[in-house]
This record gives structure tokens, sequence and C-alpha cells, in this order.
């Protein structure tokens, strides 16, 4: 079974090395590494040619953002699944492909693990429900496509930031089946633009999306979540502010 990783990057030379290594050290002999870049000008190109004999394909011209560049890759994969890696993360052993590959038994399924976040030490919710859906994404560095997806399913460039959280949705719209492997993928940077950024087409369009994948309900209970999050996060915020300037 062949397992295809692609790493879509822009400017990314001062962690791509580092990315690029944590695929090399995988156990698993059967992967096709395929970088797609932005046409970057800080050094990145130069750390991709420096491995391009361990490469299966590797291109570099402007694009039209990340979700862009994704789909190319989705044009030129082969293997039987599919893996993105941000260039800013890390797997999290060098078993981890051959730990996944060696739990798949259906082809046409999406498998997933668990992230951990660099710097927290903390894992990012494992196996998800509903509910779950209706409130996050499982990060794309922690799920394995099939072949039977992959070319058929490219990512919704409108959607700036979280076009794969819809690329999900859509899936589980679809009843595509999504197994929960008990594995921690990747080490995840939370400096990325997904942690950080506001999409507001995805905004606009999330309820419909969630409607649609797993249900009203879940949407509900899971907006109250969010809301409470959010309250929560505001209040620590607001606390720790004062903190500083009761020191001060």
């Amino acid at each position: 079974m062949k397992v295809s990783v692609v790493t879509v990057t822009y400017n990314a030379s001062a962690t791509l090395e580092e990315t690029m290594q944590s695929v090399f050290y995988q156990s698993y002999p059967y992967i096709e590494y395929i970088i797609i870049d932005g046409a970057s000008a800080d050094g990145t190109v130069n750390i991709i040619s420096k491995y391009a004999d361990k490469l299966s394909y590797w291109l570099s011209e402007q694009d039209k953002g990340i979700y862009d560049a994704m789909n190319k890759a989705l044009e030129v994969a082969t293997g039987d699944f599919l893996i993105f890696m941000g260039a800013d993360d890390l797997f999290y052993t060098n078993d981890v492909i051959k730990n996944v590959v060696s739990q798949i038994t259906d082809l046409d399924a999406v498998y997933y693990g668990s992230v951990l976040f660099k710097g927290r030490g903390t894992k990012h919710w494992g196996q998800f429900n509903k509910i779950k859906w209706a409130v996050t994404n499982v990060s794309h560095q922690a799920i394995f496509y099939p072949k039977v997806v992959y070319t058929t399913h490219s990512y919704d460039i409108q959607y700036r930031i979280y076009a794969d959280y819809a690329y999900n949705l859509n899936l589980l719209a679809e009843k595509v089946c999504f197994i929960y492997v008990d594995e921690i993928i990747t080490l995840y940077d939370m400096t990325g633009i997904s942690a950080n950024a506001h999409d507001e087409i995805f905004q606009r369009d999330f309820r419909g999306l969630v409607f649609s994948s797993v249900g009203r309900l879940a949407y509900y209970i899971g907006k109250c979540i969010r809301n409470l999050y959010f309250i929560k996060e505001s209040l620590k915020s607001t606390y720790n502010k004062k903190r500083l300037e009761n020191k001060e």
C-alpha cells in the first residue's frame, strides 16, 4: 500500500527541512513524497532542490493560495492513501505511517488520528462524533484520505482558511466513512495560518455545511460549546490583562 505525503510550502525555509526529514525517516518504505511550492523567494526552493532525489514530485510556481496548491497535489498523487503535512509540522514518531497502515482494512474509508500541539503538550480531541464535528475540525495533518476520495474531491478555494473543514463536512454529508485510529500522527504548529485567521465566507456557509453533514441538533449544541469556549477565553484574557496591570 502506497502512501502519498504532501507538503505545501511558501517561504518556509526556517522549518521545511525538519519537516522533510520527519518524512524521510519514516520506517514505512512505500511513501511517495510530493512538495508543491508557491514560488517562494526565501530559500525554500534551494532546500527542496537539495533533496530532489528523495522526492517523487515537486513544483514551484505561483498559486491562488494554500488550497489551490493542495489541489495541484491531488492531481499528481498516486498513493492508495494521502496525507498533508504542513511545512512547519512533524510526524510524531518514525513509525506513524507504518502504524496507521497496519490498521487500514477499508480502502474506501478516511482514517484519522490525533495531533499534539507543539509547546502545549495537549492532544487535539481524539475520536470525533457529530457534536465534535460541529465544534471543530480534525487537523488535516492527522487524516489519511483514500484514493477514491482525494481523486474525486477537490478543495473549494473560495474558503481561504477553512477549505479543509468544508472538505470534511462535505464528505460526511456524502456518508463517507471516517475511522479513528488511536495514534498521535503529528506535532502540530499552532502558529500556522489556519490556527490564527478568520474565514468570513466559511463562517457564512458554516451552518449549512454542518446541517447537511451532522445535523441541526449537533450544530446548535456545537454553537453553545463554541460560545462557552469564547466566553472562557475572553475571561481568561481579561484576568491576565488585569494581573499584568496590577504588576506594573
